[in-house]
């Protein structure tokens, strides 16, 4: 059995949709490995001079680990450094080279032609148009993807097309149909990877017995905050099925920053999948 397949099965077992759960496995275990031994590690480096850095939510996601596991922020304060110094070169030598005033003048020439009538419009339409800052624009630009995105995204893909692959196997797809099945996003996804029409069916039919108990635990839900409904009895399945409605149009939510909101949901995931098996 592959590490692949291995690594789905013990995310079956999970709370959740399994690939949302490998995908913040392989964000954890990238940040934590940057942070513990690729801080000064050359190939690491030029990925984050060709990004400017990890995009919003890793760079913060990567502050995080480092704040957690070595309460410090030197791994950090290296690589920003480099940064900030590539950046204050680029900014200093644009403005030694002194292009804004010339930038400057061919604005003030072609609001002097503008004022001078129809010809000078028409006259004016012939300067070149460009934003003053577009040159320095293009250099403090990324010229690559962020490198956390970008792995992130290879080990999605290679899961949901192992998992499509195995849906042919029996016992392989009696595992999957006991988890709580693909999120929409990765559901998608998998059914464009999907090249046979029985693994198209079998995609389908999981997600359908999936979604038929979330309807089912919403709609008891919303009845019981009805006055009237009161007294029955509010089962914990049912009081957290709207936030399980939002992981599956949404993906699971990302390990939380915020102890408490991230224990809850945490529960909320365990509660959900203590509900009682439908006749």
């Amino acid at each position: 059995m592959s590490l692949i397949s291995i690594s789905l099965q013990i995310a079956f077992r999970e709370p959740g949709c399994p690939v949302c759960r490998i995908r913040q496995e392989t964000e954890r275990r990238y940040l934590f490995h940057l942070m513990y031994e690729g801080v000064n590690d050359g190939m690491t480096r030029m990925h984050l001079i060709r990004s400017l850095g990890l995009c919003p939510e890793h760079a913060w996601a990567l502050q995080a680990t480092e704040q957690e596991w070595w309460h410090d922020g030197l791994g950090i304060g290296i690589i920003y450094e480099d940064l900030a110094r590539r950046v204050h070169n680029i900014l200093s030598a644009s403005l030694a080279r002194s292009s804004w005033a010339r930038l400057h003048r061919r604005t003030r020439w072609r609001r002097w032609l503008e004022e001078r009538g129809r010809v000078g419009r028409w006259l004016a339409r012939w300067l070149p148009a460009r934003a003053p800052a577009q040159p320095l624009l293009s250099r403090l630009s990324p010229s690559g993807p962020c490198r956390a995105c970008e792995l992130v995204g290879e080990s999605v893909e290679t899961h949901l097309s192992w998992l499509v692959r195995q849906m042919a196997d029996r016992e392989f797809r009696e595992r999957y149909a006991a988890s709580d099945g693909l999120c929409l996003p990765h559901l998608r996804r998998a059914l464009e990877i999907a090249e046979d029409e029985e693994t198209v069916r079998c995609l389908m039919e999981v997600a359908a017995t999936k979604l038929d108990d979330l309807v089912t635990n919403l709609k008891e839900y919303v009845r019981k905050h009805d006055w009237n409904n009161r007294a029955e009895p509010k089962y914990a399945w049912e009081q957290v099925s709207w936030l399980r409605a939002v992981a599956f149009f949404a993906g699971e939510a990302p390990e939380g920053r915020e102890e408490e909101v991230y224990r809850l949901r945490c529960k909320a995931l365990a509660d959900y999948r203590a509900r009682p098996e439908r006749s």
